[in-house]
């Protein structure tokens, strides 16, 4: 009884403070020493897998010479065993003192083929359900199982039940702990846990924590404080006093400082534990890097300002549009009648000194309806294939004579030829605006940059005022070493009137006009400044990639513009109508006048034959210009047509330029154009005559 006592205290004392990673080798351990105790040539102990349905073999001690089974006793079905399992499930010890006298076929034979005599097993029972069972086997003789050895392997079995539990619990806790880090370490957001306080210092962080604060490794950010990374104190201390009054802080948006200095937008919640009598123990909290996030809603802020601008610049344009049309109608007359009192005084200085007054004034407002046309994009241009490097060489010779001595005029031209198709003019126009708000940007001097280049848009892009589709386009950089501006005055800054100097140095019109004519072209301008850093204005313009042709400008027409013919004049507005008619007939044309086309009609079927010419105004109230030509052209083929407006003919949509008249114009251009009209439908009716006479 001694050495019994001993045996099971020592079985017991091995599994007392054994780490989790030795518990097999003791279990193997000790299965010899019960063994050998026990005079058993075999001790081992097999698990239920009750999931599964199956037994394995998962620990073995053989004595000398005799044969281990243990690698082949595994994922046995409990179902080839019913009774022998029924009776373990029960809780009951097997016995059997000779294995030939067993009457179960399949047990026998296994038994015998693993050279056992004799045998007994212990259900290893934790309360109802059965973890497995320790077994001892007898190769060399048969036994006769009494209460001692039932008594001992009662005892083993209890030690070793508690060793499996122990052992599947550390298990089990040692897996949790895997799933736990991979979860905490496998997530991009930081999570830590810090001591309460507003400078308290972490206790745990996650990889992903010490990778956004720009750490090597997690272990460095142990003891730190939270409040070194913090930017913004003012909006730290409202989530700390907002975290002490109610506990916890979700997704506050501050800034964070990295261990380099570098600044990032971050997304922090935290919650703070308390113990049971309500003191801060610590605080557990997430951090988020939302730098990408912050950067896209600044960039949709960006678009949607950019967007609203360029509606309310099309909006300008549209009204300036409307204006300029308007007011093209009255200056119609009043520049026209004008020209011809100058023509009656003659060499009359007295009554030639009231009205050269009229004159000049009626030129200077229709330079200033010329530009609101400009800004509403629809002026006449004049095309011409450029090449910029050229050009842009050129101009830098005009500019130096033109701007003070103490700006610096420098070119930077491409390294391949970059061409586009535009009115000179008015690109002279766009560069001169540029240069000389850029000298006023430097009161001391400095710096102005013309750059030329190319840029491949892959996809439809924003411009400042409306969108680039995907293409080829010229780039006209503009840059200056000026005083810069703000975002307020980036917004307004091609907007007509729009000006931040004195009325005495500037309408407000410059920029407001490049803007439209780069519009115009098909192009777009984009400018970018701070104040103290200088503006820089991108022009875009479409590549032309056809065969170059030069410009030419248009020709006079030198011959007489006296006539006989019939003229069909409609104009709504009476004073441009009243002049037409006044100029035309001085000329000896017929002119037959009327409002609208419902008059027009009235007037032809009273008419013996068709006139000869249509001159009316496109925009009218009721049937435009355009269509009213359509209709009477099916019922008078031979009848031409010349279109006036106060807007440009690309506008309003004309098959030609050539049967165009531009508002406001003078008397030598109505009369070159109807002689001109009129001429081409001679030519016209020429050819035809003679080709009919050659059939």
């Amino acid at each position: 009884m001694p050495q019994l006592k001993d045996l099971i205290l020592k079985l017991a004392t091995q599994f007392i403070n054994i780490p989790a990673d030795s518990i097999d080798e003791h279990i193997q351990k000790t299965l010899g020493m019960a063994g050998t105790y026990l005079g058993m040539d075999r001790a081992y102990l097999f698990e239920y897998d009750l999931e599964k349905g199956t037994m394995t073999n998962t620990y073995e001690w053989c004595g000398e010479g005799i044969k281990p089974f243990k690698d082949r006793l595994h994922n046995i079905p409990l179902s080839s065993y019913p009774t022998w399992i029924g009776h373990h499930f029960a809780g009951e010890i097997i016995r059997i003192p000779s294995v030939k006298d067993l009457s179960q076929r399949n047990l026998k034979k296994v038994l015998e083929m693993q050279g056992v005599k004799s045998l007994i097993t212990v259900p290893l029972m934790d309360h109802a359900r059965c973890l497995g069972f320790v077994g001892f086997d007898a190769v060399r003789r048969e036994i006769n199982w009494n209460e001692d050895h039932i008594c001992l392997a009662r005892m083993i079995a209890e030690i070793y039940r508690n060793v499996i539990k122990r052992r599947n619990m550390e298990k089990r806790l040692a897996a949790t702990q895997r799933q736990y880090e991979e979860l905490v370490e496998g997530i991009s957001v930081g999570l830590y846990r810090r001591t309460p306080g507003p400078g308290g210092q972490f206790i745990m962080v996650n990889k992903a924590l010490a990778r956004i604060l720009g750490f090597e490794s997690k272990e460095k950010l142990i003891g730190v404080k939270i409040s070194r990374f913090c930017v913004d104190m003012e909006r730290m201390k409202q989530c700390g006093a907002e975290l002490a009054l109610t506990g916890e802080i979700k997704e506050k948006e501050v800034r964070f400082s990295r261990r380099d200095g570098k600044i990032f937008w971050a997304s922090i919640s935290a919650k703070e534990y308390v113990d049971e009598a309500g003191n801060p123990v610590y605080v557990e909290g997430l951090v988020q890097d939302i730098s990408d996030r912050k950067k896209e809603e600044e960039e949709k802020e960006r678009l949607r300002s950019q967007l609203q601008q360029a509606q309310r610049l099309e909006s300008i344009g549209r009204l300036a549009g409307g204006v300029a049309h308007d007011f093209n109608n009255l200056l119609v007359p009043i520049l026209g009648y004008s020209e011809l009192l100058l023509e009656m005084v003659g060499d009359d200085e007295r009554l030639s000194r009231y009205v050269f007054p009229i004159k000049e004034a009626g030129e200077k407002a229709r330079d200033i309806v010329r530009q609101l046309l400009v800004f509403g994009r629809k002026q006449e241009l004049e095309k011409a294939h450029v090449e910029l490097n050229e050009y842009v060489l050129k101009f830098r010779k005009f500019l130096v004579h033109t701007l003070r001595d103490d700006i610096e005029v420098v070119v930077n031209s491409s390294s391949k030829p970059v061409v586009v198709e535009c009115d000179v003019r008015q690109l002279d126009q766009v560069l001169l605006n540029l240069a000389i708000n850029a000298q006023d940007a430097m009161p001391e001097g400095g710096r102005l940059e013309i750059i030329v280049g190319v840029k491949e848009l892959k996809k439809t892009v924003d411009g400042f005022g409306s969108f680039l589709h995907h293409g080829s386009y010229a780039v006209l950089t503009v840059r200056d070493t000026g005083v810069g501006m703000d975002s307020k005055t980036l917004q307004q800054i091609f907007e007509p009137f729009f000006t931040t100097k004195s009325m005495e140095k500037g309408t407000g019109l410059g920029l407001a006009l490049a803007y439209g004519i780069v519009q115009q072209h098909g192009g777009n301008m984009r400018v970018e400044s701070r104040p103290g850093e200088g503006a820089s204005f991108q022009i875009f313009l479409p590549v032309f990639s056809g065969d170059v042709k030069p410009g030419g400008s248009r020709s006079s027409f030198g011959r007489s513009t006296k006539g006989g013919e019939t003229i069909l004049l409609v104009e709504d507005e009476s004073s441009v109508r009243d002049f037409v008619d006044h100029t035309l007939n001085r000329d000896g044309y017929t002119v037959i006048k009327a409002i609208g086309y419902n008059e027009v009609v009235e007037t032809l079927e009273s008419l013996g034959e068709p006139p000869d010419l249509l001159l009316t105004d496109v925009i009218m109230p009721g049937l435009n210009g355009i269509e009213m030509y359509k209709r009477l052209k099916k019922d008078y083929p031979s009848l031409k047509v010349l279109y006036m407006s106060g807007n440009a003919p690309e506008t309003v949509h004309l098959e030609g330029e050539n049967n165009f008249l531009q508002k406001p114009f003078s008397i030598k251009a109505l009369r070159e154009k109807v002689r001109a009209v009129l001429d081409e439908r001679d030519v016209a009716r020429g050819l035809t005559g003679a080709r009919e006479r050659q059939e």
